[in-house]
C-alpha cells in the first residue's frame, strides 16, 4: 500500500476516528486505526465494537492497500508532521513507512485481517435530517442521560420518528432523554414525509460523535439508516455506525405534567447568571437552591450555614399562583438553561413536591422537566 495526501487532510481524518479508538479493551486490536487505499480516496476506519467510524479523504493513490497502524502512535506522529505533502508506504513485515520532504517515521504496522468491519446497515428505513437542527436536537437532550451502569437503557437517547401520540405535538421526529431526575425532550417537524413510526434508543456517545463530526462543518444533510440493531448515520465523507441499547425506555408521556398552577416568564440570560450566582453558595449545600415566588417576583435562594447565602430577585411576568417554593438541584437547571437558545423562557410549577417544567417561550419543541427536591421549609 501506498498513499500521498496533505497533511492537513490526513490529520482530520485520523483526528475524527482516534475519538472512538478504545484503549481499556480486552481486545488490543481495536485499538488501532485502519488505513485502505484504493483508487482515488483513503478510508480511515475505528471500531470500539459499539461505535464504529470510516472517514473518507482525498489522496494520491500509488499502489492499493491496507494495514492497522496504532492509533495512539500513528496519531501522535501526524499531529506534528509539517504542512506539507505526507507520503504512507507498507514496507517489509509490517513496516509503515511515513514521509514528509526529506524525513521519515518508521512503525510497526499489523495486518488488516482481523479487524472488525463495520455492519451494514440496510433495512430500508431512512430519513434525511438538516445536519444543524440535528446536531441541535443532540445538544438539547444528549446532556439528560444516565451516567450509572445500572441505568444502562437510560444511557442513551430514545429517537422516535413518525407521528406522535401525545395530543397537540405535530412533530414527526422527537429526542428523549432522562436520567431519572431530569427529562429532555425534543421535537421536531422535518420536511418531507416519514412514511414509518419507528424508535430507538442510541448511546449518547453515538450521538456525541455525530454532533462533533457536524459542527466541524455545519452544511448539509446527515442520512439516518435505522437497523434492528444498529443504526448509520451518514454524512459527507463521515459513516458513524452505532450499535442500538436494547430495552424498554420509559413511557416519557407519563412524566410531563399536563397542567401547572404557576407559570414564571423570564428573560433567559438573567435567570441563568442569577442561577449560576446562587451555585457558588450551593456548591456548599449539596447543590440546592429554593425558587420562590411572591409579591410578583422570582427569588432564587441559597443557603450554606457554613459560608453564606443568597437572595436573588428575577424581574418575571407572573401568572397564576402568586405564591410558590420549590426546591431543586441548581446543575441541572443551569444544563437545560445554556442548551434553550431563545431569549425567553417559562418555569411552570405545581406545588414543592411536582416536578417543574421549563421551555422557551412561544415554542413546544422543547420541553424540560426536573424533579424536585424535599427541604424542610417545603415539606411542611
Amino acid at each position: 500500500m501506498e498513499f500521498k495526501c496533505d497533511k492537513d487532510s490526513l490529520y482530520k481524518g485520523v483526528q475524527s476516528v482516534e475519538k472512538i479508538v478504545s484503549t481499556r479493551s480486552t481486545l488490543p486490536i481495536i485499538g488501532n486505526i485502519l488505513l485502505e487505499a484504493s483508487k482515488t480516496k483513503l478510508k480511515i476506519s475505528a471500531n470500539n465494537l459499539e461505535i464504529g467510524m470510516e472517514v473518507f479523504i482525498k489522496a494520491s493513490i500509488e499502489e492499493e492497500g491496507a494495514v492497522l497502524v496504532p492509533a495512539k502512535v500513528f496519531s501522535g506522529i501526524v499531529a506534528k508532521l509539517p504542512d506539507t505533502e505526507i507520503i504512507v508506504k507498507t514496507l517489509d513485515k509490517g513496516i509503515v513507512k511515513i514521509s514528509y520532504k526529506q524525513s521519515n517515521f518508521n512503525i510497526n504496522g499489523l495486518s488488516p485481517d482481523e479487524f472488525p468491519t463495520l455492519p451494514k446497515v440496510k433495512e430500508g428505513k431512512s430519513v434525511a435530517i438538516d445536519a444543524k437542527l440535528l446536531s441541535e436536537m443532540i445538544e438539547q437532550s444528549v446532556f439528560s442521560v444516565s451516567m450509572s451502569e445500572d441505568k444502562y437503557v437510560l444511557s442513551g437517547v430514545l429517537m422516535e420518528f413518525g407521528k406522535s401520540q401525545a395530543s397537540g405535538d405535530t412533530s414527526n421526529m422527537r429526542m428523549v432523554s432522562t436520567d431519572g431526575y431530569r427529562l429532555s425532550k425534543r421535537a421536531s417537524k422535518i420536511p418531507g414525509n416519514i412514511s414509518f413510526e419507528s424508535s430507538m434508543i442510541v448511546p449518547a456517545k453515538a450521538l456525541s460523535e455525530v454532533s462533533r463530526v457536524i459542527q466541524a462543518d455545519p452544511s448539509g444533510e446527515v442520512e439516518i439508516t435505522l437497523g434492528g440493531d444498529h443504526v448509520a448515520f451518514k454524512y459527507k465523507d463521515t459513516l458513524i455506525v452505532s450499535r442500538l441499547i436494547q430495552g424498554q425506555f420509559p413511557d416519557y408521556r407519563q412524566v410531563i405534567p399536563k397542567g401547572s398552577e404557576t407559570k414564571i416568564s423570564m428573560n433567559n440570560k438573567m435567570f441563568l447568571f442569577a442561577i449560576e450566582r446562587a451555585a457558588v453558595i450551593a456548591s456548599s449545600s449539596a447543590n440546592i437552591i429554593k425558587l420562590e415566588v411572591k409579591g410578583g417576583k422570582m427569588h432564587v435562594i441559597a443557603n450554606a450555614p457554613d459560608v453564606g447565602n443568597v437572595n436573588e430577585i428575577i424581574e418575571a411576568e407572573i401568572r397564576g399562583s402568586e405564591r410558590s417554593l420549590v426546591a431543586f438541584n441548581v446543575r441541572l437547571i443551569i444544563d437545560a438553561l445554556k442548551v434553550i437558545k431563545e431569549e425567553k423562557i417559562v418555569l411552570e410549577l405545581s406545588g414543592p413536591l411536582s416536578p417543574g417544567l421549563m421551555r422557551p417561550v412561544g415554542g413546544d419543541d422543547y420541553t424540560y422537566i426536573i424533579m424536585p427536591i424535599r427541604v424542610a421549609e417545603t415539606s411542611a
